[in-house]
């Protein structure tokens, strides 16, 4: 077996592996540290497809991933003892077949993800970095550049300074005469310490500067714009000296430079963390409300159903007062969600995601009595890598909007493919836009007509959210007038083309469409809501058993049999990620596989992959209706069996 040597100490995280994990071949590129890991040399890894090297518990985890065109999943790569590495992989198919970047968890949990960079940890590193430069641009001295953070010392950097002395500084408290950092600090001033052995402002760290080889200080404080100091670099001369006029001046440049540097990296990481509180309180206001509406609509539907056929009565009155509520909360969601949005590209079937979008709207605008076309360029890729959640949503509220705002004539949607880009042109003879007003127009909760007697009803997001759609995309809306009347917008954003991904045609679960007498198990925290989907269950004809949280979903399947699992997602107990791993580890033993569909308040825009990762084969967002619930349920377990 080859021997390698252990990483150098300056690398900071495992450099990646890349893999291409196709039957035929194994590792494409494996690093040093990586191979010194797991035991084995490059040539026998490369022996193996990837997929032969995961052990048996992560395995499909890793299939999942590639059949459903996940970014991210976390598997267990085999060593030559027997024992196994921890992994997270990457996956990215840039239309040449998936390709996996690999890194050990222990050491990349400690670095910055791309996704959620840790901005202390890029801060220190730029420190760092600016340290190593003035180093070089004085031979022989030192570097050291400290932080304050309430009255005292934080260590930021000093690359070349022995740890212990760094250590020693790091929460100090500074004043009028605490060193030459400590004053320069405390004062705003520049402090020059020509012999630190004689100064008065050392004498507490004389002894310490003499372990570290240093005998003279320069320091110079560094502040915001604002002019709150937030920290001194010093330079430390081996020998007792004064600087001269050019390290002064360079001393003067770096603190400038150091300043900027923590201040920007300071109101990054307030913005990031201002950013996580919005998130959050955002996905629980829609959690909160989703759940009460789920009642509320589900209610009105039954009712409607059984009582009322006047859509315009009472009860459709309600429902609909109910639908108003639930597309305003989802606008401000996905508006909040989409201004945020980065890297979320998937592997998706363009020409059908397309007509999934364009044929409901189809069909409400001829209702209306519109004229509808719609092209699709022959040389528009079949498969296309691309965020599918903020194509699907700016492309349907334009062709919404198209529809909303024409009364007569024609809507005409036209997608083609060019110069790597995807082109949409929606064209209308509808009232038109004023140009004049787009930048207005396209803030939220702004419409065109702010009249008391406006004709067309809105909240006023579409424009904003289709626009923070196309940024997250990579394009941009461009409008101009439909002469002689109307109006024509467009927009364009690069796609990678993709090839399809593996077993793309095959269905991810086996479906019994035989007729069925098992009752459903619904998993369900909230009384009202588990009364309103049993009492759904019940009229289509399926027997059902309710259970609150996810430890008795595990012990009513213990005891009884079902042909499916309608799950919630956040209960008390046991949630139901928890919930669906534990009955999937079981039925690794039996060969068993009983469908669970997500019925959840969760509507973020990752939440249903968070579903499908922890092994549940639908997703239904609350307040779901009766037909979904019947729809799905026909399509995974069949229709009821009639009771004879």
């Amino acid at each position: 077996m080859e021997k390698y040597a252990d990483p150098p100490a300056e690398e900071h995280a495992d450099p990646p592996m890349i893999v291409r994990p196709t039957r035929a071949g194994g590792f494409l590129r494996a690093n040093r540290s990586f191979l010194a890991r797991v035991g084995f040399t490059g040539a026998e890894l490369a022996r193996k497809p990837f997929i032969d090297w995961i052990d048996a518990e992560t395995r499909q985890v890793f299939l999942d991933a590639i059949k459903g065109g996940d970014e991210n999943c976390r598997v267990r790569h085999v060593t030559s003892d027997g024992a196994s590495l921890l992994l997270d992989l990457r996956i990215r198919d840039q239309g040449e077949g998936p390709f996996i970047l690999g890194r050990c968890v222990e050491t990349c949990a400690a670095t910055a993800s791309r996704d959620e960079p840790d901005v202390e940890a890029t801060v220190k590193s730029t420190l760092h970095k600016i340290a190593e430069i003035v180093e070089e641009q004085n031979p022989g001295h030192k570097c050291s550049i400290l932080l304050v953070s309430h009255g005292r010392f934080v260590k930021g950097a000093g690359p070349s300074l022995p740890d212990d002395y760094n250590d020693a500084i790091d929460g100090y408290a500074i004043g009028p005469t605490v060193g030459a950092c400590g004053t320069a600090i405390y004062w705003n001033v520049p402090v020059i310490v020509e012999d630190i052995q004689k100064d008065p402002l050392w004498a507490p760290f004389a002894e310490l500067a003499k372990k570290a080889g240093v005998a003279a200080c320069w320091s110079h404080p560094f502040a915001a714009r604002g002019g709150r100091v937030l920290g001194a670099l010093a330079l430390y001369s081996p020998e007792p000296s004064a600087p001269t006029a050019e390290q002064i001046s360079t001393l003067r440049a770096a603190a400038q430079m150091t300043g900027l540097a923590v201040e920007r990296g300071r109101a990054e990481e307030e913005l990031r963390s201002a950013n996580q509180v919005k998130a959050r309180f955002m996905a629980n206001m829609s959690h909160e409300i989703r759940t009460p509406l789920n009642a509320l609509i589900g209610i009105t539907d039954s009712l409607q159903d059984v009582q009322e056929t006047d859509p315009h009565g009472a009860i459709g009155l309600l429902k609909e007062s109910g639908e108003q509520l639930l597309e305003l909360l989802t606008g401000v969601l996905q508006l909040t969600e989409a201004q945020d949005r980065r890297q979320h590209g998937k592997v998706v079937d363009l020409p059908a995601c397309c007509r999934a979008i364009y044929e409901p709207l189809e069909a409400t605008a001829r209702q209306k009595g519109l004229q509808v076309e719609y092209a699709v360029s022959k040389d528009v890729p079949r498969w296309a890598y691309l965020d599918e959640w903020a194509f699907e949503r700016a492309l349907r509220l334009l062709v919404h909007n198209a529809v909303k705002f024409t009364d007569s004539g024609t809507v005409t949607v036209a997608i083609e493919f060019e110069d790597h880009k995807l082109r949409v042109r929606i064209t209308d003879t509808g009232c038109g836009i004023g140009l004049d007003q787009l930048s207005e127009l396209r803030e939220p909760f702004v419409q065109g007509d702010l009249s008391t007697t406006k004709k067309y009803a809105g909240f006023g997001l579409g424009l904003a959210l289709s626009d923070q759609c196309l940024n997250a995309l990579g394009g941009e809306l461009e409008f101009s007038a439909n002469e002689p009347r109307g109006t024509m917008v467009s927009f364009s954003f690069p796609i990678s083309l993709a090839t399809a991904p593996v077993e793309a045609s095959q269905s991810s679960t086996p479906v019994n469409r035989e007729p069925t007498q098992l009752p459903v198990l619904v998993v369900e925290d909230n009384p009202l809501n588990s009364k309103v989907i049993g009492r759904i269950l019940e009229r289509s004809g399926y027997g059902c058993h309710l259970t609150k949280n996810g430890e008795e979903a595990l012990q009513a399947i213990n005891k009884n049999s079902y042909c499916c699992i309608l799950m919630d997602c956040q209960m008390p107990v046991m949630d139901g990620y928890e919930a669906t791993r534990r009955i999937r580890q079981m039925e690794e033993k039996t060969g068993e596989h009983i469908p669970i569909i997500a019925v959840t308040a969760n509507a973020l825009a990752d939440d249903r992959d968070l579903c499908l990762q922890a092994g549940m084969d639908h997703y239904l967002k609350k307040p779901v209706r009766r037909q979904e619930i019947v729809v799905a349920l026909e399509e995974y377990v069949g229709r009821p069996r009639p009771v004879s």
